[in-house]
C-alpha cells in the first residue's frame, strides 16, 4: 500500500512538472499562441522583463545620443585652438585672467586656520573671481579661443617632476 502511495505520489509530481513546458518554442511564442496563456505568470513575468528590457534599452540609446553630443561638442572645441592657462595667485581677494582670457575656474589652493582658514567666494564671472577676504593662494583657470593667444602672465610653468637616480649599488 505504501509503494503504490509513493509511485501515485511521483507519477503526480512528474505531470505536475510537465506542465506549462514550452517545449521547443520561445516564451513569447508559447504566450502568444494561446489567449488564455497570456494571464499565466511565466507570460506576466515575460511582459514585464520585456518592459524592463525595451525602456533600459531605449535609455541606454538617450544615454549614448548624449554621450555622442558631448565628444561631438568637445571635437568642435579642440578644433578651435582653445589654450587655457592657470596662473597662481598669492595672498589677493581676488583672482582675475589676462586680457582676452576667459576665466573658467577658481580655486583656493592654501589655506590656514591662523590665517583665517577656507574664504568664501563671493563671486564668480567671465573677468574674475572674488572671496570674502584675502587668501592665501588661489589657482585661476583662464582660457582663450584662437591660433594665436595673448601672451599670459603670472603663470607659473610646471616642470615634469624629475626622475631620481638609481641607488648606487653597496658592495
Amino acid at each position: 500500500m505504501r509503494i503504490a502511495f509513493i509511485v501515485a505520489a511521483g507519477v503526480l509530481a512528474l505531470a505536475a512538472a510537465g506542465c506549462d513546458r514550452t517545449g521547443d518554442q520561445s516564451i513569447a511564442d508559447w504566450c502568444a499562441a494561446d489567449a488564455n496563456r497570456a494571464h499565466t505568470d511565466i507570460c506576466k513575468q515575460h511582459a514585464d522583463t520585456e518592459q524592463v528590457r525595451t525602456s533600459l534599452g531605449q535609455r541606454i540609446a538617450e544615454t549614448l545620443g548624449i554621450a555622442n553630443h558631448a565628444q561631438t561638442t568637445a571635437d568642435q572645441a579642440m578644433a578651435r585652438n582653445v589654450v587655457c592657462v592657470t596662473r597662481t595667485l598669492r595672498r589677493v581677494q581676488a583672482g582675475t585672467c589676462d586680457p582676452g582670457y576667459t576665466l573658467t575656474s577658481c580655486t583656493q589652493t592654501h589655506y590656514t586656520t591662523r590665517a583665517g582658514g577656507l574664504a568664501i567666494m563671493r563671486s564668480i564671472n567671465d573677468t574674475e573671481c572674488r572671496y570674502n577676504s584675502r587668501v592665501l593662494e588661489l589657482q585661476a583657470r583662464c582660457c582663450a579661443m584662437g591660433p594665436n593667444p595673448p601672451p599670459a602672465t603670472m603663470v607659473r610653468e610646471q616642470q615634469p617632476p624629475q626622475q631620481t637616480p638609481p641607488p648606487t649599488p653597496v658592495s
